[in-house]
């Protein structure tokens, strides 16, 4: 039976290749497969821990003392480098200090300090162990969800009861549709920002021989994961749940192996 018939709340949306359903009713989305997929190999990698991730702030795009990386974040993102190294010499082997030589291991890291901070980790950490010292960029495309006018607020912080209303339904059902009254974006935007990236990557890196590191943030990183159609981060009836399986602080993901499982 046609999915219109089933539920007619649910209507497609056409910035996402209609691969994205989104219910009227409640905000919550659904997949119906890769909205784009990647053409070359990429890890995504969370920052570490801020004072603001343990306080159950929406950080979203707040750079303020209380969001850049706290003594725990700093181990993570130390951590997070030595795991990064391996996993690159597991699955690269003896092509690692060349194509880094080359210019073909690519850093990207949002413009927010707590990725920044992150990606010098590795970056520090790389040249400890091969000597080799490889850039980063700056890529706009990988900054966070704006939550608008309560970026930085705990839920504690937020005196308007509209808007806490609004944090609830976005935390426990993920509603994806929240603006945040306008002020910020909301996860379907984030969506149609990841696709937009995507292809920009996609036009750059397509058919070359590099990997791609790009240093993120949590719910951008499930914006990434949802467009590329990654299945861990959907329910059994296809919902994205796209905050219950959100990549941990100082952790780092393969999102796509294009290229690398054919050893090309």
């Amino acid at each position: 039976m046609p999915e219109a018939n089933r539920n007619t709340t649910r209507v497609p949306v056409p910035e996402l290749n209609n691969r994205i359903v989104v219910d009227k009713a409640t905000g919550q989305i659904f997949l119906r497969g890769p909205v784009l997929s990647l053409q070359f190999p990429m890890i995504i990698a969370r920052h570490g821990q801020t004072a603001g991730n343990e306080r159950g702030v929406a950080q979203g795009r707040a750079d303020e003392p209380d969001n850049q990386l706290n003594e725990m974040g700093r181990r993570q993102a130390r951590q997070l480098a030595i795991n990064l190294f391996h996993e690159l010499e597991r699955t690269l082997g003896s092509k690692l200090p060349e194509m880094a030589e080359a210019g073909k291991l690519i850093v990207l890291k949002s413009p927010i300090k707590r990725a920044q901070d992150t990606a010098q980790y590795f970056l520090e950490y790389f040249k400890e162990r091969t000597g080799i010292q490889v850039g980063s960029l700056v890529e706009e495309g990988l900054t966070e969800i704006s939550f608008g006018k309560i970026d930085g607020l705990a839920l504690e912080d937020i005196k308007d009861e509209a808007l806490r209303d609004l944090v609830a339904r976005y935390r426990t059902t993920q509603d994806a549709t929240i603006n945040w009254q306008g002020t910020g974006e909301s996860f379907v935007d984030t969506l149609i920002r990841a696709k937009s990236l995507i292809e920009s990557l996609n036009a750059a890196y397509k058919g070359k021989d590099v990997v791609v590191i790009s240093f993120t943030h949590g719910t951008f990183g499930s914006s990434l994961r949802t467009v590329a159609g990654d299945r861990s981060l959907l329910k059994d009836d296809d919902m994205v749940a796209f905050r219950d399986n959100i990549l941990e602080a100082g952790n780092a993901y393969w999102l796509s192996k294009v290229g690398l499982e054919t050893g090309a």
